[in-house]
């Protein structure tokens, strides 16, 4: 009896020890590996991206942690130059020490061997900038996000968080077939032909299928950008939604000061709302076009919780209910 007992503890004993190994094992797998790179007067913007995409410290660079899928480079107060475009192949977070103390600036030459400050280059990964300020060069994009052949189509390409992108001349944000949420951040004083602001455009898969641009905008301003023909604070052949948030003071040479949609094809959507029942409204104030102040659009746009002011007219296309003035 004194035997048996004996093994029963011991059997538990045994479970007991086999279940905490477990967990252990369960909580190791379970926390990401993250390795982390500061930007400073010696380790370039470019330099510490490019630590992480091809994780090997690039000199005088170097890295703190474990190389992994939580990676960071840091911005910390200060301005940091981009002197040619920096391509992110790698999922990454990008974060400042705040939009109005992390200051990434393009050059004034950066035109010449560049057509873009930052870009998504990969488009399976998933990028996200928080609490930086974005300066520009006005020949260049401010952020492209190359998202064909994209095989990851439930997360963002692109998620900007508490950032400005500002002094672009060929749009401030220009998204090609991805997914790029924009929230709580400023897109100003941007220029372009087509989307002063952000440009939200489709792409022929090397398959022949489309990938539909998707953009969401939240508790977030896009104003005070001009665009040459179309779309001064957005132009879009995708899928919009734009919640709770500012168009201001944009401007378009032919059509859609605030908003040009245009396309009815692949899946083309567009949605001007609240974010939620209690969100504040979307507001569209001060655009101006010789087309529609506020939107143009080919297909059917909702406008019910928007207010307008200031904007001239003709203010919407035909099919745009509720349209503020």
């Amino acid at each position: 009896m004194t035997s048996m007992i004996k093994g029963l503890f011991s059997a538990k004993a045994r479970g007991a020890t086999l279940a905490t190994a477990l967990l252990l094992t369960s909580a190791s797998a379970s926390t990401a590996k993250a390795a982390t790179v500061t930007v400073s007067s010696t380790c370039t913007f470019a330099k510490a991206v490019k630590t992480l995409n091809v994780r090997s410290n690039q000199t005088p660079c170097t890295h703190t942690g474990t190389y992994g899928t939580s990676d960071t480079v840091v911005v910390p107060t200060g301005t940091f130059n981009i002197d040619t475009g920096v391509d992110i192949t790698r999922s990454m977070t990008i974060h400042g020490a705040g939009k109005y103390n992390a200051h990434l600036q393009a050059t004034s030459g950066i035109s010449n061997i560049s057509q873009y400050a930052i870009q998504v280059a990969n488009p399976s990964i998933v990028v996200k900038i928080d609490n930086l300020s974005l300066y520009g060069d006005q020949a260049v994009i401010g952020i492209l996000v190359n998202a064909e052949n994209d095989t990851n189509l439930t997360d963002n390409n692109l998620e900007l968080n508490q950032v400005i992108v500002s002094s672009f001349g060929d749009s401030g944000v220009r998204n090609e077939g991805g997914r790029v949420l924009v929230q709580n951040s400023t897109i100003e004083l941007n220029t372009g032909v087509f989307g002063g602001g952000v440009a939200n455009t489709n792409v022929i898969n090397d398959n022949g299928t489309w990938g539909v641009g998707s953009l969401v905008v939240k508790y977030s301003s896009i104003s005070l950008n001009s665009a040459d023909a179309y779309g001064g604070g957005i132009y879009n052949t995708g899928k919009l939604d734009f919640r709770s948030s500012s168009l201001g003071q944009n401007y378009a040479g032919t059509d859609g000061g605030g908003i040009f949609m245009a396309t009815t094809v692949n899946n083309a959507s567009c949605s001007v709302s609240r974010d939620t029942p209690a969100a504040p409204q979307s507001s569209i104030d001060y655009n101006s076009s010789p087309g529609a102040s506020i939107i143009s659009t080919t297909i059917y746009c909702d406008m019910h919780t928007t207010t307008g002011t200031g904007n001239s007219s003709p203010y919407c296309s035909g099919n745009v209910s509720a349209c503020p003035q």
